[in-house]
């Protein structure tokens, strides 16, 4: 395994790092370890590098124009190596990135781009897609060195992307051209010997400019080449939970330009894919058609890790819950006794001035908005960011320009 050295900063001749570069946290994000490339400045092999459990892919490299359509094992080795990059990759914009002297050499085991769920996720009644599973996933004895001779030659021909638009490798952006990510590729023994041209190392290494982040495991177990693109687009809105594209914009991304109606787009390309995703990776997806006129227009993807979907689906129900109580037994309880429990809980729950609390037993629709608010507090359905007296207080007693309301006072 060839070794290699990073250029080293010219201001920087000795190997003491700064107290508090010491002290940072080696967290599993990648954005809080700007001293990434400099603690890291000599590597004898990238066999010590990590294989993370969290890809995050450059936008630099996930935006970049590739002629040649890459196949589901093209994109699992391509992710591999991310993954195993993971410790040198920084969104510090303002630390200057080195450039390996040498191509990064990366030795990948096959069976880890033959990845596959457990059996037991799937059930009798997904026989079909369990088969399927394996047709696409497991490593048999089929996959003799001809295959690999043919993996490789085409890793190296698909990794060929233009470089016109990446300004970490040409920061007057002059140049116009292409560069091959994989310039060599050797099948040996079990392992595909992965050779990274030294020159694109930056742009895998930089997140300042933003990147995709997403389960290495999830994705290595999509079979299908859209799937694995839809996946990683759909984790780049997981916090904003929706995802908004237009169909013709989609089959770009996708790859699918050859659906033109979008019946076959939808039953080829689409379905299957949000199928397979629920199916096999950590998110759950739906999907809701807009129309313009007869046809549609625009996607609207909703997007959850299926653990926050669990937790939404509990607090659906538990509002639910709490509705049905309201309607049925605490609000059809007399005026008087709704007062009398709503003036002990003011007195032990709460710090409304007196002309407030006089204001909200006086006020039969004002006594049931509080008894609704006080109790969804209570059960966790409403998360408030100040005091519950407070955040009550805005909606019994909401502030009018022009208006001489009740002083919000607390007691």
């Amino acid at each position: 395994m060839a070794t290699f050295l990073f250029i080293w900063l010219p201001l920087i001749n000795e190997l003491i790092l700064d107290e508090t570069l010491k002290n940072m946290k080696r967290e599993a994000s990648i954005t809080d370890k700007p001293g990434a490339q400099i603690k890291i400045f000599e590597i004898e092999s990238t066999q010590i590098l990590k294989l993370a459990s969290v890809v995050q892919e450059p936008l630099d490299l996930l935006l970049a124009k590739n002629k040649h359509k890459l196949s589901v094992i093209d994109r699992r080795v391509y992710w591999y190596i991310l993954a195993k990059m993971g410790e040198l990759q920084t969104a510090n914009r303002d630390e200057p990135l080195p450039i390996p002297a040498e191509n990064l050499i990366f030795s990948i085991p096959v069976r880890d781009l033959y990845l596959t769920k457990p059996d037991a996720l799937f059930s009798d009644e997904d026989s079909a897609v369990k088969r399927k599973s394996k047709q696409r996933g497991i490593l048999t004895n089929k996959l003799t060195y001809s295959n690999f001779e043919a993996i490789a030659q085409q890793l190296i021909e698909k990794s060929i992307i233009t470089v016109d638009h990446m300004d970490i490798i040409d920061p007057t952006k002059r140049k116009v051209g292409a560069i091959a990510i994989f310039p060599r590729v050797f099948y040996e023994n079990g392992h595909l010997e992965v050779h990274v041209d030294r020159l694109i190392v930056p742009a895998m290494c930089t997140l300042g400019k933003g990147y995709a982040k997403f389960r290495r495991e999830s994705a290595m177990s999509l079979g299908r080449d859209y799937s694995q693109i839809l996946y990683v687009r759909l984790c780049r809105f997981l916090d904003l939970h929706l995802w908004r594209v237009k169909v013709v914009d989609l089959k770009e991304i996708l790859e699918a330009t050859s659906y033109e109606r979008y019946s076959n787009f939808k039953q080829k390309v689409l379905t299957p894919c949000i199928e397979e995703i629920n199916q096999r990776t950590d998110i759950h997806v739906e999907c809701k058609e807009v129309r313009v006129g007869r046809a549609v227009d625009t996607l609207h993807f909703s997007i959850y890790l299926k653990q926050d979907k669990t937790n939404q689906q509990n607090q659906k129900q538990l509002r639910q819950e709490i509705d049905t109580d309201l309607r049925e037994s605490i609000l059809t309880l007399n005026l008087p006794l709704r007062q009398a429990n709503v003036q002990a809980i003011l007195s032990k729950r709460y710090t409304f001035s007196v002309v407030q609390q006089k204001a909200i037993l006086a006020e039969e629709t004002k006594l049931d908005k509080f008894i609704e608010l006080d109790y969804k507090i209570v059960n966790g359905l409403l998360k408030i960011k100040t005091t519950p007296t407070r955040y009550i207080a805005s909606i019994l007693f909401p502030i009018k320009t022009g208006d001489s309301p009740l002083k919000l006072t607390f007691e």
